[in-house]
Protein backbone atom coordinates (compact mmCIF):
# COMPACT_ATOMS: atom_id res chain seq x y z
CA UNK A 1 0.00 0.00 0.00
CA UNK A 2 1.37 3.38 -0.98
CA UNK A 3 0.86 6.56 0.96
CA UNK A 4 0.05 9.67 -1.03
CA UNK A 5 0.49 11.94 2.00
CA UNK A 6 -2.26 14.35 1.10
CA UNK A 7 -3.88 15.71 4.24
CA UNK A 8 -7.61 16.39 4.35
CA UNK A 9 -9.67 18.01 7.09
CA UNK A 10 -13.28 17.18 7.84
CA UNK A 11 -15.30 20.27 7.05
CA UNK A 12 -18.96 20.95 6.52
CA UNK A 13 -21.88 18.73 7.34
CA UNK A 14 -23.86 16.27 5.27
CA UNK A 15 -27.65 16.43 4.97
CA UNK A 16 -28.18 14.30 8.10
CA UNK A 17 -26.14 16.70 10.25
CA UNK A 18 -27.64 15.80 13.65
CA UNK A 19 -26.89 12.10 13.29
CA UNK A 20 -23.52 12.89 11.67
CA UNK A 21 -22.34 14.92 14.67
CA UNK A 22 -23.17 12.01 17.00
CA UNK A 23 -21.61 9.53 14.55
CA UNK A 24 -18.31 11.45 14.43
CA UNK A 25 -18.15 11.54 18.25
CA UNK A 26 -18.68 7.76 18.32
CA UNK A 27 -16.11 7.31 15.54
CA UNK A 28 -13.52 9.26 17.55
CA UNK A 29 -14.02 6.90 20.50
CA UNK A 30 -13.45 3.93 18.16
CA UNK A 31 -10.30 5.60 16.79
CA UNK A 32 -9.02 5.92 20.38
CA UNK A 33 -9.65 2.23 20.94
CA UNK A 34 -7.80 1.40 17.70
CA UNK A 35 -4.84 3.53 18.76
CA UNK A 36 -4.66 1.70 22.10
CA UNK A 37 -4.55 -1.63 20.22
CA UNK A 38 -2.08 -0.45 17.57
CA UNK A 39 -4.67 -0.90 14.80
CA UNK A 40 -4.47 1.54 11.90
CA UNK A 41 -7.69 1.20 9.91
CA UNK A 42 -8.31 2.77 6.52
CA UNK A 43 -11.41 4.91 6.04
CA UNK A 44 -13.52 4.21 2.95
CA UNK A 45 -17.23 4.40 2.15
CA UNK A 46 -19.58 7.35 2.43
CA UNK A 47 -17.52 9.41 4.90
CA UNK A 48 -14.53 9.32 2.52
CA UNK A 49 -16.92 10.10 -0.35
CA UNK A 50 -18.23 13.11 1.60
CA UNK A 51 -14.69 14.36 2.29
CA UNK A 52 -13.66 14.14 -1.37
CA UNK A 53 -16.86 15.55 -2.89
CA UNK A 54 -17.89 18.06 -0.20
CA UNK A 55 -21.46 17.24 -1.26
CA UNK A 56 -23.67 18.25 1.66
CA UNK A 57 -26.72 16.63 0.00
CA UNK A 58 -25.24 13.25 1.01
CA UNK A 59 -26.25 11.29 4.07
CA UNK A 60 -23.43 9.69 6.05
CA UNK A 61 -25.22 7.02 8.08
CA UNK A 62 -22.22 5.01 9.26
CA UNK A 63 -18.43 4.93 9.13
CA UNK A 64 -16.72 2.29 7.01
CA UNK A 65 -13.19 1.19 7.80
CA UNK A 66 -10.95 -1.59 6.53
CA UNK A 67 -8.30 -3.47 8.46
CA UNK A 68 -6.76 -6.94 8.50
CA UNK A 69 -9.30 -9.52 9.64
CA UNK A 70 -6.77 -10.63 12.28
CA UNK A 71 -7.51 -7.31 14.04
CA UNK A 72 -11.15 -8.31 14.60
CA UNK A 73 -10.35 -10.57 17.58
CA UNK A 74 -8.44 -7.98 19.66
CA UNK A 75 -11.13 -5.43 18.77
CA UNK A 76 -13.91 -7.76 19.94
CA UNK A 77 -12.07 -8.57 23.18
CA UNK A 78 -11.67 -4.88 24.00
CA UNK A 79 -15.24 -4.08 22.98
CA UNK A 80 -16.43 -6.89 25.29
CA UNK A 81 -14.35 -5.56 28.19
CA UNK A 82 -15.80 -2.07 27.72
CA UNK A 83 -19.40 -3.18 27.23
CA UNK A 84 -19.59 -1.85 23.68
CA UNK A 85 -22.01 -3.71 21.39
CA UNK A 86 -20.81 -5.37 18.21
CA UNK A 87 -21.78 -7.99 15.64
CA UNK A 88 -19.39 -10.16 13.67
CA UNK A 89 -21.00 -10.74 10.28
CA UNK A 90 -20.44 -13.73 8.03
CA UNK A 91 -19.48 -11.41 5.16
CA UNK A 92 -16.12 -10.54 6.82
CA UNK A 93 -17.35 -7.42 8.63
CA UNK A 94 -17.26 -6.39 12.29
CA UNK A 95 -20.02 -3.90 13.14
CA UNK A 96 -19.55 -1.75 16.25
CA UNK A 97 -22.86 -0.35 17.47
CA UNK A 98 -24.15 2.40 19.75
CA UNK A 99 -27.85 3.18 19.61
CA UNK A 100 -28.52 4.06 15.94
CA UNK A 101 -24.81 4.55 15.17
CA UNK A 102 -22.53 2.08 13.42
CA UNK A 103 -18.81 1.85 12.65
CA UNK A 104 -17.95 -1.08 10.40
CA UNK A 105 -14.59 -2.78 10.04
CA UNK A 106 -14.32 -4.72 6.78
CA UNK A 107 -11.68 -7.33 6.10
CA UNK A 108 -9.02 -5.70 3.96
CA UNK A 109 -8.05 -9.13 2.60
CA UNK A 110 -11.59 -9.91 1.49
CA UNK A 111 -13.06 -6.57 0.39
CA UNK A 112 -10.02 -4.72 -0.96
CA UNK A 113 -8.12 -7.55 -2.59
CA UNK A 114 -8.69 -6.16 -6.12
CA UNK A 115 -8.34 -2.46 -5.27
CA UNK A 116 -4.97 -0.80 -5.96
CA UNK A 117 -4.68 0.79 -2.54
CA UNK A 118 -3.17 4.18 -1.84
CA UNK A 119 -4.04 6.29 1.16
CA UNK A 120 -4.20 9.87 2.35
CA UNK A 121 -4.80 11.19 5.84
CA UNK A 122 -8.04 12.65 7.20
CA UNK A 123 -7.77 14.96 10.19
CA UNK A 124 -10.85 15.18 12.43
CA UNK A 125 -10.06 17.59 15.26
CA UNK A 126 -7.14 15.91 17.09
CA UNK A 127 -7.63 12.56 15.36
CA UNK A 128 -5.84 11.43 12.20
CA UNK A 129 -7.00 8.39 10.25
CA UNK A 130 -5.72 6.87 7.04
CA UNK A 131 -8.25 7.36 4.25
CA UNK A 132 -8.47 5.59 0.91
CA UNK A 133 -7.19 7.89 -1.84
CA UNK A 134 -9.66 9.24 -4.35
CA UNK A 135 -8.38 6.93 -7.12
CA UNK A 136 -8.64 3.89 -4.83
CA UNK A 137 -12.11 4.93 -3.67
CA UNK A 138 -13.25 5.30 -7.28
CA UNK A 139 -12.04 1.78 -8.06
CA UNK A 140 -13.64 0.46 -4.85
CA UNK A 141 -17.03 1.89 -5.90
CA UNK A 142 -16.60 0.76 -9.53
CA UNK A 143 -16.03 -2.81 -8.38
CA UNK A 144 -18.96 -2.58 -5.96
CA UNK A 145 -21.25 -1.46 -8.81
CA UNK A 146 -20.12 -4.42 -10.92
CA UNK A 147 -20.68 -6.82 -8.02
CA UNK A 148 -24.18 -5.52 -7.22
CA UNK A 149 -25.20 -5.51 -10.89
CA UNK A 150 -24.95 -9.30 -10.91
CA UNK A 151 -27.49 -9.66 -8.08
CA UNK A 152 -31.22 -9.79 -8.77
CA UNK A 153 -32.90 -9.47 -5.36
CA UNK A 154 -35.18 -6.39 -5.09
CA UNK A 155 -33.21 -4.76 -2.25
CA UNK A 156 -29.99 -5.20 -4.28
CA UNK A 157 -31.39 -2.95 -7.02
CA UNK A 158 -31.83 -0.11 -4.52
CA UNK A 159 -28.25 -0.63 -3.29
CA UNK A 160 -27.01 -0.70 -6.88
CA UNK A 161 -28.70 2.63 -7.68
CA UNK A 162 -27.12 4.18 -4.57
CA UNK A 163 -23.66 2.86 -5.49
CA UNK A 164 -24.01 4.17 -9.06
CA UNK A 165 -24.96 7.62 -7.75
CA UNK A 166 -21.95 7.67 -5.40
CA UNK A 167 -19.61 6.45 -8.14
CA UNK A 168 -20.84 9.25 -10.43
CA UNK A 169 -20.12 11.82 -7.71
CA UNK A 170 -16.58 10.48 -7.38
CA UNK A 171 -15.99 10.90 -11.11
CA UNK A 172 -16.24 14.68 -10.64
CA UNK A 173 -14.16 14.92 -7.44
CA UNK A 174 -10.57 16.19 -7.50
CA UNK A 175 -7.66 15.01 -5.36
CA UNK A 176 -6.00 17.81 -3.37
CA UNK A 177 -2.47 18.67 -4.51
Amino acid sequence: MARMDNMYALSGLPQNSDKFIRLIAFFKSILELCAELGIEPILDGSLALFVYTGNNALNVNDVDLSCPEADFQPLMSTLNQRGISYRLREWHVLQVLQDDLKVEFSSIEHWLQNVPLTVNTLQIDDYAVRMMSLSSLREFYRLAVLDRASKSEPNEQHKLADLKRKYALLQHAQESP
